[in-house]
């Protein structure tokens, strides 16, 4: 076995392209599509990450699973190339299927497991998702008069608004 370089590791890709039938729009026309290099990926995920404060004042962190894909088509659709990210947006409303197959192919050559981001944010719900049989938040937990941040069993009470 043979340890590569650091002049061929800067050189070398594992990036793939690959030809896509978009056989649900007329005449089943083609793109060219390459997988997501690291950084792009990355780039994606990281700028579709939403913060939100909920009613308790917790912060929740959401992948805007739109934008993010928007991202990728973006980077990933190489012929026809799009050149901004209101582009392949536009892209993404106009057509279903055909999107659906774009976005697919790009994850199966970038390695990227939408399926993990979504089972991390069902872990962690947004506010709007209350568990079944929680009670509503009352006017403390909304932040009227309440602790400036939640209080958690055990732990000492912060101090109170002023």
């Amino acid at each position: 076995m043979t340890r590569i370089t650091k002049d061929a590791l800067l050189q070398v890709s594992d990036l793939v392209e690959r030809e896509v039938t978009l056989d649900s729009l007329e005449g089943s026309p083609t793109v060219l599509v390459r997988g997501l290099g690291a950084g792009f990926s990355n780039q994606a995920q990281s700028e579709a990450l939403e913060m939100t404060t909920t009613v308790r004042g917790e912060q929740v962190a959401r992948v805007n699973t739109a934008k993010m894909e928007a991202i990728q088509v973006l980077h990933g659709l190489v012929d026809p190339k799009l050149g901004t990210v209101e582009e392949a947006e536009q892209f993404m409303a106009n057509c279903g299927p055909a999107a659906r197959k774009v976005v697919g192919k790009i994850d199966e050559l970038s390695g990227v497991d939408k399926a993990s981001i979504e089972e991390a944010e069902a872990m962690f719900p947004s506010s709007s998702e209350k568990a079944e049989g929680e009670p509503e938040p009352d006017a403390v937990a909304a932040g009227n008069d309440g602790p400036v941040e939640p209080v958690r069993d055990g732990s000492p009470a912060p101090q109170e608004r002023p």
